[in-house]
């Protein structure tokens, strides 16, 4: 077999060298293990690297995981430190999806990269290097399908754009588009090859990252029954609650059961000091 782009892809140089040298029996079955931990190793490390960690220390001054959500992703920088935070970290969870899969395709093909690609998602939910608290590893998915099954990668963004405009929630288009994605996994294979199982070792990989997906936003679930759960703001309605619109109404306080006129701050006889007003602010007024 020669060593082309597209027997690497398929087949790995392992999986190259194995067919040229004729190994079998034991010698097969010994190097097949080491080079699947190679894969996981190779794919933990990478998924370790948290740039949404490293990024808010850096530049920030503030961990993260202290602050929103406490999640180390994207979508809690986004909200914390807008869009320079979400950005960098966005293209540095993909950077390490990238290398963490063509590594794993180099040594093993799509068995290497699918395995290199759960243990990126694993080692970004759970990372060595940050006392096992990550992300939710919804974007290290997403980039692991769009290397290795592209057709699934646009069907999962469809299902999750389509959840995101109607509900306005990213947690629960992320669950639904994680739910999905092996049922159709198996159908693109059942169509393209005729059987569904041909996705081999590719569809159980599949069913785990989305039961990891979903265990990591059982918090958000639970917080979508009680309809607490934070929303996003489309663009096309960031007019319609810019205040001062028609019909826009004024926030009330959480609680609040009589409306903001109720729950009003009390009106102060002139002279009288205002409570939340910082103490240096009183003096500088009394000068």
């Amino acid at each position: 077999m020669e060593v082309t782009f597209k027997n690497i892809i398929e087949n790995g140089l392992w999986g190259i060298r194995v067919s040229n040298e004729g190994i079998t029996g034991m010698a097969f079955m010994t190097e097949l293990l080491v080079v699947c931990l190679l894969c996981a190793a190779e794919g933990y490390l990478f998924g370790s690297l948290s740039p949404a960690v490293i990024i808010s220390r850096r530049l920030f001054g503030r961990d993260i995981r202290e602050s929103g959500s406490g999640n180390a992703g994207m979508t809690n920088m986004f909200r914390v430190y807008g869009k320079k935070g979400g950005l960098l970290t966005l293209l540095g969870d993909t950077l390490k999806t990238v290398l963490s899969t063509a590594v794993g395709y180099l040594i093993f093909g799509y068995v290497g990269a699918w395995l290199s690609g759960l243990f990126c998602v694993l080692g970004h939910v759970f990372p060595v290097f940050y006392g096992f608290r990550g992300g939710k590893g919804v974007l290290v998915a997403a980039v692991l399908l769009l290397l290795t099954d592209w057709p699934v990668f646009l069907t999962a963004i469809f299902i999750f754009a389509g959840v995101l405009v109607l509900s306005e929630m990213v947690s629960l288009a992320s669950v639904m588009a994680a739910l999905t994605m092996p049922l159709f996994l198996r159908g693109l294979y059942a169509v393209v090859y005729g059987e569904g199982s041909v996705a081999g070792i590719r569809l159980p990989i599949a069913i785990v990252i989305a039961a990891v997906v979903v265990l990591k936003h059982i918090p958000n679930i639970k917080r979508i029954r009680a309809g607490t759960e934070n929303k996003v703001t489309m663009p096309w309605n960031k007019k319609k609650k810019k205040a001062g619109d028609p019909g826009a109404q004024a926030p009330e306080e959480p609680g609040a059961e009589g409306g903001p006129e109720r729950n009003a701050a009390p009106r102060r006889s002139p002279g009288t000091p205002d409570p939340n007003t910082s103490i240096k602010k009183q003096k500088r007024r009394k000068k």
